[in-house]
């Protein structure tokens, strides 16, 4: 098989892009030679700068795509121009099949998601699911762990961010993600119960703890801060994406629902206590060791709805601080 270009497309949500990962890794194994383009969203390039999984990373924009037509077909062209061999589409959408056939590979393997488990099937987890659109290039097996490098600059940035704040690496450092982001509430815990469980950590375990997340997330960090006992620190909105997976790679644990920093933090080989309802942990939860989910046995779940259809958000609300108390002090195995 004479491949010598090839291109990875795969923008989106960065827990997909992270899924795709061993994906990526295996088809730079396979083929050694081969130069590989990898089209990442505009912002997730230094998940994997600096690496040597891709010779090239192009950015796609959706934003700008989406608004005006002529850039999304000059990015196709200059796809056609490049000349490549094989196109891997591991995001399958009505775009990526026009960027495929501006493209004019002469290979193109397709992403299919599994979306039903018939008899006789297991369910694939999402990184598996990706591996598989590879089989027929004779690349097989299942992922055990996703492998995500931590920037020395990063790393640097924030250790000088948690001397500013009083932390030191006396104590185990715990972060919380308290929110799935507005767009997906059915999946966010109950945020009162963030500033229960940090001040339990923070008391019980002598542990301490930073909050985490974007800038939209700063005031309902600083609300649930406010209201608690024992002073935590907020990093939401402080730090870049590449800050925050050496920040997740610092931590003894985190604390967080079905979203990207719960797949940048098992990326970095830190242990997560994964907080799952409407999404499916067989599919979505952790990769890798040493990692706990709760989730609660309702007829309703997973129901991958970004709205809960119900309106109370049971399987959300039915998890414990206790129970998640329980399970950080398992994770950091402590008595």
């Amino acid at each position: 098989m004479n491949i010598k270009k090839i291109l990875f497309f795969k923008p989106g949500a960065i827990g997909d892009f992270l899924h795709s990962l061993p994906a990526l890794h295996a088809l730079k194994k396979r083929f050694p030679q081969a130069h590989i383009t990898a089209v990442v969203s505009h912002g997730q390039e230094v998940l994997i700068q600096g690496t040597t999984i891709a010779d090239r990373i192009a950015l796609y924009d959706k934003t700008l795509f989406k608004e005006h037509l002529k850039h999304f077909l000059r990015f196709g062209l200059n796809l056609r121009r490049e000349q490549y061999d094989l196109f891997v589409d591991m995001q399958a959408s009505v775009r990526s099949f026009i960027l495929r056939r501006l493209s004019g590979a002469e290979l193109v393997l397709v992403y299919r998601k599994q979306r039903t488990v018939l008899p006789g099937e297991r369910r694939l987890h999402a990184v598996d699911n990706f591996m598989a659109t590879l089989a027929p290039l004779g690349i097989n097996g299942t992922v055990e762990r996703i492998e995500l490098p931590v920037h020395p600059e990063a790393a640097e940035a924030v250790e000088r961010f948690l001397a500013e704040q009083g932390i030191s690496g006396g104590q185990p450092l715990i972060a919380l993600n308290c929110s799935a982001g507005a767009a997906r509430p059915a999946r966010n815990w109950v945020p009162e119960r963030f500033g229960s469980l940090a001040d339990r950590l923070m008391s019980e375990l002598g542990a301490s703890v930073v909050f985490i997340g974007g800038t939209e997330d700063r005031e309902l960090v600083a609300e649930i801060t406010a209201a608690m006992h024992h002073r935590a620190v907020s990093a939401a909105g402080q730090l870049s994406l590449a800050q925050s997976a050496a920040l997740l790679a610092r931590c003894a644990c985190l604390v967080s629902s079905d979203t990207g920093p719960l797949h940048i933090a098992t990326s970095v080989q830190t242990p997560v206590v994964g907080l799952y309802g409407s999404t499916d942990a067989l599919r979505t939860g952790p990769v890798g060791e040493g990692h706990i989910v709760l989730k609660k046995k309702l007829s309703c779940i997973p129901c991958e709805e970004k709205e809960c259809p119900l309106g109370t958000r049971g399987c959300m609300t039915a998890v414990t601080v206790n129970e998640v108390f329980d399970a950080v002090r398992k994770v950091i195995r402590q008595p």
